[in-house]
């Protein structure tokens, strides 16, 4: 018997994550004022290398649930045949008055990076970043190693540099970074990590904060 087989074309992923944290920390800081958080996360990736990413963020206060926060991303990923991925896109987050952010309510970035292996690398400029005229660059580089089957340590050290400020104000340069363990036990993964960021402290409800905390999470794939 002759078999004949045809290759089937490759096909986009579309896949949606539902997480909830103890708090939503960005770059050191606390964007839920040290609130939970819940996440829905929306991706399609589609095999040519261009991808996006919707993700919606509600937090829930005293008051009960609101809304926190929406993020948009698109880009494109191309892997080189050395094994190394460069990266390409924006991204886009709005924030509501729920959100310590209020005080700028959205910006976007551009960002470049590259990976290979278990380290990544990011650049990110914003020409707005959390108020009108604010430029500001980010750079960023992961690292995640797997020391046993389901487990996961990962790291992330970021640097923020001001580029120019808006009616003379001045910004520091800041630094955070991320030491977290996820578990996976199937569709469901539970994380912990240890996030920290300098100089200063952060502020929301009216006082002083310290910028190190430990947060607690679990994602289901839908």
């Amino acid at each position: 018997m002759l078999g004949i087989g045809f290759a089937a074309p490759a096909r986009a992923e579309v896949g949606a994550t539902v997480s909830a944290f103890s708090d939503l920390r960005f770059r050191g800081y606390s964007l839920s004022e040290g609130s939970p958080v819940a996440i829905l996360d929306l991706a399609f990736d589609d095999p040519s290398g261009f991808y996006a990413d919707a993700a919606g963020t509600g937090v829930f206060r005293n008051s009960g649930p609101a809304p926190l926060a929406l993020q948009l991303t698109g880009g494109y990923a191309k892997r080189l045949k050395s094994g190394t991925t460069l990266d390409f896109g924006i991204t886009h987050s709005t924030y509501s008055s729920y959100s310590s952010a209020a005080r700028g309510n959205s910006y976007t970035e551009l960002y470049a990076g590259i990976a290979r292996g278990a380290l990544s690398s990011r650049i990110f400029l914003s020409p707005h970043y959390f108020e009108s005229g604010r430029w500001s660059a980010y750079g960023e580089v992961n690292g995640s190693v797997s020391p046993a089957r389901r487990w996961n340590v990962d790291g992330h050290v970021g640097v923020q540099v001001p580029l120019h400020a808006p009616y003379g104000q001045s910004y520091r340069r800041e630094v955070d970074w991320r030491l977290g363990i996820t578990r996976e036990l199937g569709r469901l993964s539970l994380h912990a990590a240890w996030s920290a960021g300098a100089p200063g402290r952060d502020f929301y409800r009216g006082r002083g904060h310290s910028r190190s905390t430990l947060v607690l999470g679990a994602s289901w794939v839908l």
